[in-house]
C-alpha cells in the first residue's frame, strides 16, 4: 500500500471551513462518527479534486458515500480487533506518518511563505545589465575589491555602466551587449542574482553579490509589470560560405524577401522550413518554445500579442522575424502555485530555507553538540567508513553510548546515530568519508529528532493535518484486516476454494484436452535432445535443466483443448499417448511438448480454473463478509448535511 504525497493538494478546498465542515454526516453503528470533512477529503481525493468535486450531482456523492461507509466498517472491524496494537502496524503506520509529515511541515512551514514571496515577484519583470568579475584560485578579497572599484567610478560618473562592462566584465558576452541581460523574472536567475536584482531600486547599481560564477555588480534600468509568458518561433537568415547568404546585405535581403511573402499571406511554417538557417528549429515551423531568448530578441517578444510576428531585426546570430505563437498571462496566486512549487523545490533558495527551517527548530529546542565526541568519532570512522555495521563492533561501548547531541534535554547517542546512518542507503552513496559526507548524515539524524519532536503536535497546530494522518491510519488498518479476511485467506483456504469449485465447477465446461509442457526456444538441436535426456519430463526437470544449461527456454505449461489444439497436438489427441510430441518450427522459432495426461470431457479440473477461482472466491469472501459487517455497523445518514457537501 502506497499513499502519494500529492494528497497535500485537496487540503486547500476546505482548511479555511474547517471548524464548519466537522458536522456529522453519518454514523455507523452507536459511536463511530463520519464527519462531512473526513468523506469531502476522501471524495475530492478519488475524484479529481476539490474543485472536479463541486460539481458532482448529489447521486455522485451518494453511492460512493455507501462505499466509503463499507470502508469505514472494516476499519472498525480492524480496531474492533485491536489489530492497531501490533508492533507490525505501528512500525508501518509511524513509517508513513514520518514520510507525510516531513514534507506537511515544510510546505506549511517554508513553502507557503517563499511561494507567496516568488509570486509577488513574478509579477514583475526587471530589465537589467550586470558586470562579473570571476574569482581567481580563491582570492575573493581581490575580486570584491574589482567590483567595488568598479562601482565607485559608475557612482562617480567616470564611466558609463555599459562601457565599463565592456571593458572589464568577465562575461565574454558583455563585449559585444555591455553587459545587457535583457529582462527576466523569477527563476531566469541563479537565487542571489535574482534577489539582488529584486531588492535594487531601477537605476541604481547593487553592492557586489556572490555566486557560483563570482562577483556581480548588477544595474536595474527598469521594473514593469510581466508581459506574460510567450511562445516563439522565428525565422533565421544567417550569412557565410555555407548558407544562400554570402554577406549581410545578401542575408538581409533575403530576410526582406521572407518578411514581403508573409505579408502576402504565405504560410509561417513553410517559409521557416524553406528559408531558416536554423537546423534545429526549420523542420518544426521555426518553433523555440517557452524558454527566454537573447535580450534583444526578448526585447521585441514581450511587445507583440500571440499570432503576429516582428519586422526583420539583427542579432550577433543574423537577421531575424520572430512570432509570438502564444500567450500565457500570469495567473493568480492559486493557478500558479503548482508551477512556482515545482520550479521551487529544484532551486538552491528552497534547500537553504528547510536548512534555515531546522538549524531554527534546532534552536529552540536548545540542541547542544557534544564537540568532543563528534571529532572522535569522526576520525574513529575515518578508517571503517563505509562499513558503517562494522562499527558496533570496532567501536568502544563507552563512544557508543556516549551522547553525540542533546535536544529538547533528550541524549542522542553515537550508537542511535550510527543506527541511523547504516539504515539509509541514501547517506552512503560517497564511498570516502570527508567532513561533508559526516555533517550532511548528521544533519539528516538531527531532522529526523527534530520531526519525532513535531509529528505528535501536527494536528494541533494544524487541524487539516488530521485528515492525512487518519488516512495513513485508516489504510494500514484496512489493508490488514482486508488480507486477513478475503485476500490471504482465499489463497489460503485450500479446503474452502475447493468446496467452492464443487459447488460451481458446472460453470467450467471444457472439452476433451490435454495437459502439456511445452519448450519454446531458438536452438533447435538442444530441444531434439529433450526426449532422450528426459524421458519422463516434469516442470521442476525442465526448469533445473535449463538453467544448468542456460539454453534460455520458454517453458509453458497448460491445458489445451481439442478444437483449439495446434498441428503440434495432433497425434497426442488421437493415441492419447503421454510423452514428447515431435519438434516444430523454423530459423530461431522452434517448440517441442511433453504430453503429462490426456483429459476427457466434462469439467475443467481445480488445477485449471485455479487462478480464476480465487479471485471469484475472494469476492464471494468479501461479500459475506460485508454483509456481517452492515449487520454489525447500521448507518444513519444525515440528509441535511449531504445536501450541504462542498459548498
Amino acid at each position: 500500500m502506497r499513499y502519494p504525497l500529492a494528497c497535500l493538494l485537496f487540503l486547500a478546498g476546505w482548511a479555511q471551513d474547517w471548524s464548519k465542515r466537522q458536522a456529522e454526516l453519518a454514523r455507523l453503528g452507536k459511536d463511530i462518527r463520519v464527519t462531512q470533512a473526513e468523506f469531502e477529503y476522501a471524495y475530492a481525493k478519488a475524484h479529481g479534486g476539490w474543485a472536479q468535486a463541486a460539481q458532482h450531482a448529489p447521486e455522485q456523492y451518494r453511492a460512493y458515500l455507501q462505499a466509503y461507509l463499507d470502508f469505514r466498517r472494516k476499519v472498525a472491524e480492524a480496531q474492533q480487533r485491536k489489530l492497531d496494537t501490533s508492533r507490525a502496524f505501528r512500525e508501518e503506520y509511524e513509517s508513513y506518518l514520518r514520510q507525510l509529515a516531513k514534507p506537511y511541515l515544510l510546505e506549511k512551514e517554508v513553502l507557503d511563505t517563499l511561494l507567496r514571496k516568488l509570486y509577488d515577484r513574478y509579477r514583475e519583470e526587471i530589465r537589467a545589465s550586470h558586470i562579473l568579475v570571476s574569482v581567481r584560485e580563491g582570492d575573493t578579497a581581490s575580486a570584491y575589491q574589482k567590483a567595488m572599484a568598479l562601482r565607485d567610478s559608475f557612482l562617480q560618473g567616470k564611466r558609463s555602466f555599459e562601457e565599463l562592462a565592456r571593458l572589464y566584465s568577465d562575461d565574454p558576452s558583455a563585449a559585444s551587449n555591455g553587459g545587457d541581460l535583457g529582462y527576466f523574472s523569477v527563476f531566469d536567475m541563479v537565487a542571489p542574482f535574482e534577489e539582488a536584482a529584486y531588492g535594487t531600486p531601477p537605476g541604481s547599481v547593487s553592492m557586489p553579490v556572490r555566486t557560483r560564477f563570482g562577483y556581480h555588480l548588477i544595474y536595474v534600468k527598469a521594473r514593469v509589470p510581466h508581459a506574460g509568458q510567450r511562445k516563439a518561433a522565428h525565422i533565421l537568415v544567417r550569412w557565410g560560405p555555407t548558407y544562400a547568404a554570402k554577406d549581410s546585405i545578401q542575408a538581409e535581403r533575403r530576410i526582406r524577401e521572407v518578411y514581403a511573402r508573409l505579408a502576402r499571406g504565405e504560410k509561417w511554417e513553410d517559409l521557416a522550413r524553406d528559408f531558416s538557417d536554423d537546423p534545429m528549429t526549420a523542420s518544426r515551423g521555426g518553433e523555440l518554445g517557452w524558454m527566454r531568448l537573447l535580450p534583444e530578441m526578448e526585447e521585441v517578444k514581450r511587445q507583440l500579442p500571440a499570432g503576429s510576428y516582428s519586422e526583420p531585426f539583427r542579432t550577433r546570430f543574423g537577421w531575424h522575424i520572430l512570432k509570438v505563437l502564444e500567450v500565457k498571462p500570469i495567473g493568480s496566486f492559486e493557478e500558479m502555485r503548482s508551477e512556482l512549487k515545482s520550479r521551487l523545490q529544484r532551486d538552491e533558495r528552497y534547500r537553504t530555507a528547510e536548512r534555515r527551517y531546522f538549524d531554527e527548530r534546532a534552536k529552540a529546542l536548545g540542541y547542544q553538540e557534544n564537540t568532543p565526541i563528534r571529532e572522535q568519532l569522526y576520525k574513529a570512522l575515518d578508517t571503517l567508513y563505509p562499513d558503517l555495521e562494522g562499527a558496533f563492533t570496532n567501536l568502544t561501548a563507552a563512544l557508543l553510548d556516549a551522547p553525540l547531541f542533546t535536544l529538547a534535554k533528550q541524549k542522542h547517542t553515537v550508537r542511535a546515530f550510527l543506527t541511523y546512518w547504516s539504515e539509509n542507503r541514501g547517506l552512503q552513496a560517497a564511498r570516502k568519508l570527508t567532513p561533508e559526507v559526516f555533517s550532511e548524515a548528521l544533519q539528516a539524524f538531527l531532522q529526523e529528532k527534530i520531526l519525532d519532536r513535531e509529528i505528535p503536535t501536527l494536528s494541533k497546530r494544524y487541524p487539516e493535518f488530521e485528515l492525512l494522518r487518519r488516512e495513513y491510519y485508516y489504510g494500514v488498518l484496512f489493508f490488514n484486516i482486508s488480507e486477513q479476511e478475503v485476500w490471504r485467506k482465499a489463497v489460503e483456504d485450500t479446503a474452502g476454494l475447493r468446496a467452492f469449485y464443487e459447488q460451481r465447477k458446472a460453470d467450467y465446461p471444457a472439452q476433451e484436452r490435454l495437459e502439456v509442457i511445452e519448450v519454446q526456444g531458438a536452438d533447435s538441436a538442444g530441444l531434439a535432445e529433450l526426449p532422450r535426456r528426459l524421458p519422463e519430463a516434469s516442470l521442476l526437470a525442465l526448469d533445473s535443466l535449463n538453467r544448468a544449461g542456460r539454453y534460455g527456454w520458454r517453458i509453458l505449461p497448460q491445458f489445451v483443448e481439442k478444437g483449439k489444439a495446434t498441428a503440434l497436438y495432433e497425434a497426442a489427441f488421437s493415441n492419447g499417448a503421454r510423452g514428447w510430441t515431435p519438434l516444430q518450427g523454423q530459423g530461431r522459432d522452434w517448440k517441442i511438448a511433453y504430453v503429462v495426461r490426456k483429459l476427457p470431457a466434462g469439467y475443467k479440473t481445480f488445477e485449471e480454473v485455479k487462478v480464476d477461482l480465487i479471485q471469484k472466491y475472494q469476492e464471494e469472501l468479501e461479500k459475506r463478509w460485508l454483509e456481517r459487517l452492515r449487520a454489525a455497523y447500521p448507518a444513519k445518514v444525515h440528509e441535511k448535511v449531504l445536501a450541504r457537501l462542498f459548498r
